[in-house]
């Protein structure tokens, strides 16, 4: 036996997808993360699928160990060495406020403290020209601080940024060279290595989070592998990457910056590979049991970022697939605030101690808990039986959010569901009505453990009229893990003019990039033909942020290199509402990817011979009261069935709610097609 593995560990289940690529046999499990002990996770994980270890040939895995240790702050211990003059820019920060009238509002802390943060005399300037060279003393010197440092244990990582390091980088690597000698046991990280392109802070805020998160990835990394090792694993092992791609993860470990949206990735490429069958542009939105995160895939492409905000004022510019992810998942507590109004997340339960249904111990009310409440749920099958949920405590939870709102618990549990609900329609706004993207000519396609269950309703306030849930829609993040491409991203800064560059030029920066990353992923085994493309990123000159266009080939001619400047003024269009006619525009940075494609199979699940409803039950809508529908088992429904709401539709790993006249088929790969109902004039 061969067996491909995809797990996802996310911060309240960990999910896990596998197929036999000789008998394309399948294996699905899910059960509760482990905090602080993912490899136990995963390790129950293959027990409850019933995979052997030792025929296991690939394993790829989505984390969120990077994300989680930047947001609770429990990374490295990191000194900064920076061009003399500029040790205060990562505390200085940039001018924009979070909150312009807030007068008590402070700006973030980045990850170190400003003791740790050193100049040293040197000077490259923006031609990349040696202004001032590199002195040995200068070395010496900062060596007698570093030595301080280690002494009282107060280092453990260091980031290396000095200006205008992206064009000429012999003082870095200098720099680095002495530290590899002088200090074997810690942690470098380099600038040029880690985000090679402009803006200093963005960069220095880069390099430091990459010091700060290396010894915990590379603890994580080095304490999996171990782990399945000693289980009797042999084969080799990959991380998703922020940028929908895998890395091998012995590779992965020097990169761990790139590993921050790793989780988050899967779901986008689990729910673009499902969602072509709807054959229109999507919108994706993974509701867990923790947040909820979106995307939106244009014209059978996602959209890339060149820069993702761990908290706003820490911009971290890596490339990434185009994210917003929010405080909306099943776990999400429902709270009051100070001045009465009902409240939905950030703050999650978690897997520990969960939803207060859960009986472990929690008593603050959750979506889940709302959801159970309003018969939404069934307690007696949750994660296909494995769970079973309390409804009385559900209650109490919910019943004393009510009294504080003075309503009865059941009209508390719809004010949860709505607000909740709300909270997505706003973030998918703000990523599609806000640039430009009308959302109506979209499809949603929902899934993750909660997802099914609200995206009629948010479909509805959207005016989406199609919406696509995948099979085994709480799973789909680790089947996005299993079918990722490995993928290497090279970015480069250049200083290109409409008025002057000619499409020789640019390829001469595309054709380096190319081989670059090309050469990554030979160097991990690849030997078949790789797919490579290219976007630039572009502004009017004079303006502060860029724009990217894709291009059709890296061979371009001056005709294609015209069309591109044409198509960044559509865009400017579609985000701004104008255009600049005549203006001159810039090339700022460009990205190649080169991309070792899989050939993927869509998982053929079993089914049962029926599709009798498998009973009835009671629950609660807004807009119809209370009503009795009919629950499906949805491995019993066969390709093309058809049915129309209202109707509970159950699976192993998440429940989908089939609202009021609204139509629900079956597609030949098991997905199912909603067609949200007109509402009536």
């Amino acid at each position: 036996m061969a067996i491909r593995v995809g797990i996802d560990t996310g911060g309240t289940f960990t999910d896990l997808v596998a197929i036999d690529t000789a008998s394309s046999q399948w294996y699905r499990s899910k059960v509760s993360s482990i905090a602080g002990e993912p490899l136990r996770a995963i390790v129950h994980a293959l027990d409850l699928a019933g995979i052997d270890p030792e025929q296991i040939e690939t394993l790829i895995l989505g984390t969120t160990v990077g994300t989680n240790a930047l947001l609770q702050r429990r990374g490295a211990r990191v000194a900064y060495i920076t061009s003399k003059g500029f040790e205060d820019v990562p505390f200085i920060q940039r001018g924009n406020r979070k909150f312009h009238y807030d007068l008590h509002w402070s700006k973030p802390k980045p990850f170190l403290n400003r003791r740790n943060c050193f100049g040293i005399a040197e000077r490259v300037d923006y031609r990349g020209a040696v202004v001032t060279p590199l002195e040995t003393q200068e070395l010496e010197a900062l060596g007698e601080e570093l030595e301080k440092l280690c002494a009282s244990g107060d280092l453990q990582a260091v980031a290396v940024n000095l200006l205008f390091s992206y064009l000429n980088s012999s003082h870095e690597v200098a720099v680095g060279k002495w530290l590899e000698q002088r200090f074997p046991r810690l942690s470098i990280s380099l600038s040029h290595q880690v985000a090679s392109i402009w803006r200093e802070y963005e960069r220095g805020i880069t390099t430091i989070a990459d010091a700060y998160l290396k010894p915990l990835l590379r603890e994580f990394i080095s304490g999996i592998d171990g782990g399945l090792r000693r289980s009797g694993f042999c084969g080799g092992w990959s991380l998703m990457k922020s940028n929908g791609g895998t890395r091998l993860a012995k590779e992965a470990a020097h990169e761990p910056v790139q590993l921050l949206l790793s989780g988050l990735a899967g779901g986008v490429m689990a729910g673009k590979h499902f969602g072509l069958e709807a054959g229109c542009d999507l919108i994706t939105l993974d509701m867990g049991g923790t947040s909820c995160d979106l995307a939106v895939i244009t014209g059978g492409h996602e959209r890339y970022a060149a820069q993702f905000d761990v908290e706003f004022g820490l911009p971290l510019i890596f490339p990434t697939i185009e994210l917003t992810t929010i405080g909306a998942g099943g776990g999400s507590i429902a709270w009051v605030d100070r001045g009465g109004f009902l409240r939905v997340g950030p703050q999650s339960a978690c897997a520990d101690p969960g939803p207060a249904c859960y009986g472990q111990g929690g008593v603050e009310p959750t979506v889940t808990d709302a959801n159970l409440l309003l018969g939404r749920l069934n307690p007696d099958y949750f994660l296909g039986g494995q769970v079973r949920l309390d409804p009385g405590a559900a209650a109490s939870a919910v019943s004393g959010l009510a009294l504080k709102m003075g309503i009865s618990k059941e009209d508390a549990a719809l004010a949860i569901i709505d607000m909740a609900n709300e909270n997505m329609v706003n973030a998918i706004r703000v990523r599609t009505v806000e640039v430009g993207i009308d959302p109506r000519s979209y499809c949603l396609v929902a899934f993750g453990g909660a997802g099914a269950l609200h995206a009629s309703a948010i479909a509805r306030r959207l005016k989406i009229r199609r919406v696509l849930i995948p099979p085994h829609p709480g799973l789909c993040s680790a089947f996005g893990a299993l079918i990722a491409d490995l993928r290497s991203d090279h970015v480069a800064t250049v200083s290109l003019r409409s008025t002057t560059v000619h499409a020789g030029e640019l390829r001469a920066h595309l054709d380096r990039l190319a081989a670059a990353a090309c050469k990554e992923l030979k160097e991990e085994g690849v030997e078949g033909k790789l797919q490579v493309t290219a976007r630039l990123a572009m502004r009017y000159a004079g303006q502060n942020y860029e724009h990217e266009v894709e291009l059709p080939t890296l061979d371009i001619t001056d005709p294609m290199l015209r069309d591109a400047f044409g198509r960044f003024e559509v865009l400017h269009e579609k985000f701004y509402g104008y255009q600049l006619a005549g203006e001159v525009i810039d090339i700022v940075n460009i990205t190649v990817s080169a991309v070792d494609p899989k050939q993927r199979t869509l998982p053929r699940f079993e089914r049962h011979a029926t599709s009798r409803p498998a009973g009835l039950r009671k629950l609660r809508m807004r807009s119809s009261g209370e009503l009795t529908v009919p629950v499906h088992h949805r491995d019993t429904l066969p390709p093309n069935w058809t049915g129309v709401g209202p109707m509970i539709i159950e699976d192993v790993d998440a429940t989908a709610l089939i609202e009021v006249e609204d139509r629900v088929t079956v597609l030949e790969s098991g997905s199912l097609v909603i067609e949200i109902a007109k509402e009536q004039p």
